[in-house]
């Protein structure tokens, strides 16, 4: 190296001390890189598609990013008549797919036949011996854990009389959570339990805010039997970043779910938003437009990449249930109308960072 070209490399290195030393005096950056939330779907058609379409779902799920899945294991429909038989070929080949595509599952372990239930309608009036269930949650973790599945919720939205007949129990429910962790951690010992994601009602003779329902889960013991918190923070039709209060930052506030595992020294768990959206028709104050829509999802998605306390976000749901002209909006939370066409919010789904 000739004596002009080491000037010039001292130069360089002088100038660039000058900047860094510039950039010390302003102290750490204000903008936070975060990583971007892990986008989940619900989607409970795929329990009821022929192989060609269940595949041609899978690579439209890997094409516009899906990560996770939530997939749902209805003890009343896997095992409608007795605990010795079983109806699930449907779901190994799910699950394969999954396996395939390289898309994470998260199984929603629910309901009960009448066979368990003491006899009551079922689905939805718990199993009279929580043991029952807990060796249906075995057998399933037995079979898909070699294939992946790792992750396991416990009951969906246990805080509904509609979902826990007659009404809410935090006890029972305790007591069936305890017996699910501990049969699954018994076959699989790295298994992820997640509590059972909670609806977001006022306080009735049937349902139990979620707050409420937490704390009581966490007074009648229930800390050592679940890995994460699952919630379903539904705002529609209000933003979940708008500041009313909505059930999105109640989640996270101090005196919301957050505040009450704070409250348990149980902060370092994560919360996981397994079903989020929006419906874009039928008769209900919830109802939006499919461009208000785009926003939900995005805000959505975007406050949780800025949250480190919250897990995977998954959308409810890929494909509208109805065609136009049902009056029930839960039929119209795709991303996907019913024909297949794709909503506004299919391309924001994909463009998600």
């Amino acid at each position: 190296m000739n004596f002009r070209i080491c000037t010039r490399v001292l130069r360089s290195m002088k100038r660039m001390t000058r900047v860094l030393a510039f950039l010390v005096t302003l102290g750490p950056p204000s903008v936070c890189w975060c990583a971007p939330a892990q986008k989940g779907i619900n989607a409970g058609d795929l329990l009821f598609m022929p192989s060609w379409e269940l595949r041609s779902r899978f690579v439209e799920f890997r094409d516009i990013g899906v990560k996770w899945l939530r997939l749902e294991f209805d003890w009343n429909r896997i095992q409608p008549d007795n605990p010795d038989s079983y109806i699930i070929q449907q779901h190994d080949r799910i699950v394969a797919l999954a396996r395939e595509f390289n898309i994470s599952v998260l199984g929603l372990i629910y309901f009960c036949p009448a066979w368990a239930n003491g006899g009551q309608k079922p689905p939805a009036f718990p199993p009279a011996d929580p043991t029952a269930f807990g060796r249906f949650a075995a057998y399933l973790a037995t079979r898909y854990a070699s294939a992946g599945v790792r992750h396991w919720e416990i009951w969906n939205e246990p805080n509904l009389g509609s979902s826990w007949e007659p009404a809410p129990s935090p006890p029972q429910y305790v007591a069936l959570l305890k017996v699910a962790y501990e049969a699954i951690k018994r076959v699989d010992s790295g298994a992820t339990i997640i509590s059972g994601g909670l609806a977001q009602p006022n306080n009735t003779g049937t349902t139990m805010r979620a707050a409420e329902f937490l704390d009581a889960l966490y007074r009648n013991g229930a800390r050592p039997f679940f890995d994460a918190v699952s919630n379903h923070p539904y705002t529609s039709p209000s933003p979940p970043d708008r500041p009313d209060g909505n059930s999105w930052q109640q989640m996270e506030s101090s005196d919301g779910l957050r505040g009450i595992m704070d409250k348990y020294h149980d902060q370092d768990k994560l919360i996981w938003v397994t079903e989020y959206g929006a419906p874009t028709d039928g008769e209900a104050n919830t109802v939006i437009s499919e461009t208000a829509q785009v926003q939900l999802l995005k805000s959505a998605f975007g406050l949780a990449s800025r949250r480190p306390g919250l897990g995977p976000v998954f959308w409810y749901n890929f494909r509208d249930w109805c065609s136009k002209g049902k009056t029930d909006p839960d039929c119209y939370y795709g991303l996907v109308r019913f024909d297949k066409s794709r909503k506004p919010s299919y391309a924001a789904f994909i463009d998600l960072h």
